[in-house]
């Protein structure tokens, strides 16, 4: 079990946030979008988005959150750090200004920057994105984040030393619902004090806030860190990507689904997936006594019918070209604003 949140800001809150003038690596990130021949459209929305960057990341840092793991732009990674290096954002920006060229400025339709944290309770993964279109019932902004336990971080320890450290968890119903209460708790916690630093910091009142949790029903049974999978395909940016170091986090989740059903616990309220992160619906309330739970046997998801709500986001008809930030009324060049686009290639202020 982890928990997943997602951290958005209603639409009609976007044109209250005040549009600040890049600076710094954003400021950077902004010259290299716009190097091409971009139109003055997509040069404010470009702005827009940077700017509003540039605002979360300070967001983040107040939280004491500033450890980047990626850096992508519009499907390619300017920035993945395969070695679990700290307090590298300056290299990746150094990274971004290598890498990217005019035939990349043209428009931008996503940016996405990954950053890992933790605490006493959590391992984290906060993937931001902002998007330059929507579909209907999507956000332009969004922050997903992760939560892993680090209580039961796998280091160098075996499977069966894992199971005993859950052991108490499992040994009746009572002690599994107060211990997901108590972990959700907490990392509500953590979400609440992201969502009053975007009031605070951003100006803006409807920040809202969604969270779930999640159980891994893997295929097979999984017995070291090196035999979980992942999902390494393009416009992956979550847990299952398999970023450096959260392989020793994520691998209790694999033991998780066969603890419950050896135990008859009932699962509230949970959200199901496959081992690389593939959607299997979501019940209010089911006995972990099927087969699917049982890693001992081999899974036919097929035959484990979970409810859901149909997504009407595919939908031709639903979908929506139009871009988040094209705010009717805003004057981008307002000389009381302090806002131009003439930023120049100064690489000295990062």
């Amino acid at each position: 079990m982890y928990f997943e949140g997602i951290i958005t800001i209603d639409p009609s809150q976007l044109t209250q946030i005040e549009r600040v003038k890049p600076t710094k690596a954003f400021k950077r990130i902004f010259y290299y979008m716009t190097l091409g021949n971009v139109s003055d459209q997509v040069e404010k929305e470009t702005f827009t988005a940077v700017s509003i960057l540039q605002q979360i990341n300070n967001v983040l840092i107040h939280n004491g959150i500033d450890n980047i793991v990626r850096l992508s732009h519009d499907g390619i990674d300017f920035y993945l750090d395969v070695e679990g290096k700290e307090g590298d954002l300056k290299e990746a920006f150094d990274q971004y200004d290598l890498e990217i060229d005019h035939s990349m400025s043209s428009q931008f339709n996503k940016l996405v920057m990954v950053m890992e944290h933790e605490d006493h309770n959590f391992k984290y993964l906060l993937e931001i994105d902002i998007n330059r279109t929507h579909d209907v019932g999507e956000y332009p902004i969004e922050i997903k984040v992760t939560g892993l336990l680090k209580q039961f971080k796998k280091e160098n320890k075996s499977r069966g030393e894992i199971e005993e450290e859950m052991k108490s968890i499992f040994k009746d119903q009572e002690s599994y619902n107060i211990f997901k209460s108590t972990q959700q708790h907490n990392f509500e916690q953590f979400l609440n004090d992201l969502k009053l630093s975007i009031i605070k910091l951003m100006h803006v009142d409807d920040v809202k806030v969604d969270i779930k949790s999640k159980i891994i029903l893997p295929n097979d049974k999984i017995q070291e860190e090196s035999e979980l999978k992942y999902h390494k395909t393009y416009g992956e940016y979550g847990v299952h990507y398999g970023y450096f170091g959260f392989g020793d986090f994520l691998f209790y989740n694999m033991l998780w689904s066969n603890m419950s059903y050896n135990n008859d616990i009932t699962l509230y309220d949970t959200h199901f997936e496959t081992e690389i992160g593939e959607d299997l619906g979501f019940r209010d309330e089911i006995i972990a006594n099927d087969e699917i739970f049982n890693d001992e046997v081999e899974s036919d998801f097929e035959e484990f019918q979970l409810s859901g709500i149909e997504s009407t986001l595919d939908d031709p008809d639903n979908r929506n070209a139009s871009s988040w930030f094209d705010f009717s009324g805003v004057d981008y060049n307002d000389d009381d604003s302090g806002v131009d686009f003439d930023f120049g290639s100064d690489d000295s202020d990062w």
